[in-house]
């Protein structure tokens, strides 16, 4: 009878074994980044190894132990993205951690609220490894009740006779400034007003709900930032 046991309590254990590896192959699939931006593997070296360790490990995502950053807006920012995105490794430039440009609102060092907010390293179905939609709408994906309610979307501005003075925004090349419009895949250039239209979640203007033009007020006007489509009745 005990024999029928243990080998009962085996055959079980196998069993949950057996759907366990099968489950992680599923995850490892689902997680895999080869082929993507993320894929650094070198020699005998697995992709795998230069983010994660088995041992000695620091966080719950088994990530090498390492000094994070301590000083200014991104203090304590997660080695596991700035270790690279700082503009020391990365072919783009370091705008995405330049301290002098407003970022999207995180809490450096919660899991979820990091750069994790909106970034998967392990996704990249959206582009730029964004777990929800990247279109030009992309602020929607969280902020349910932007949109109509607060500045119209998708309209055709320049249908509407409306041009703004400035539809350019390339961090890459050091200009941080413009209203830009999109067509309807949510590409520039393009006719429409959309969120990312005034908004960047990297490199907003001081002072701004990372606006991408400036704000300021005087006598109660929102200046460059609504005057860049809207024209006052001065004759600006």
């Amino acid at each position: 009878m005990k024999t029928v046991a243990s080998a009962i309590v085996l055959l079980a254990a196998l069993v949950i074994v057996a759907m366990v590896s099968r489950g992680g192959l599923a995850l490892g699939e689902h997680k895999d980044v080869a082929g993507t931006k993320h894929d650094v593997a070198s020699g005998e070296i697995p992709n795998c190894v230069y983010c994660h360790i088995p041992r000695d490990a620091a966080g719950q995502l088994l990530w090498p132990n390492g000094q994070t950053n301590q000083e200014g807006p991104l203090a304590g920012e997660k080695r596991m993205c700035f270790s690279c995105h700082d503009g020391t490794v990365t072919r783009e430039r370091s705008y995405v951690f330049d301290p002098d440009r407003p970022e999207h609102v995180r809490k450096p060092g919660f899991e979820g609220q990091d750069c994790d907010r909106c970034h998967n390293p392990h996704e990249a179905n959206y582009g730029k490894f964004l777990k929800v939609s990247s279109r030009a709408n992309f602020c929607w994906n969280c902020h349910f009740r932007a949109g109509p309610s607060d500045h119209p979307i998708g309209v055709d501005s320049l249908a509407a006779g409306i041009h703004p003075e400035d539809t350019t925004f390339d961090p890459k090349s050091g200009d941080f400034t413009g209203t830009r419009l999109w067509n309807v895949t949510g590409t520039s250039p393009g006719s429409l007003v959309m969120c990312l239209t005034c908004h960047s979640p990297h490199g907003g203007q001081h002072d701004t709900l990372i606006m991408t033009v400036p704000y300021t007020s005087e006598q109660g006007f929102s200046q460059t930032l609504c005057g860049s489509c809207h024209a006052r009745e001065n004759g600006r």
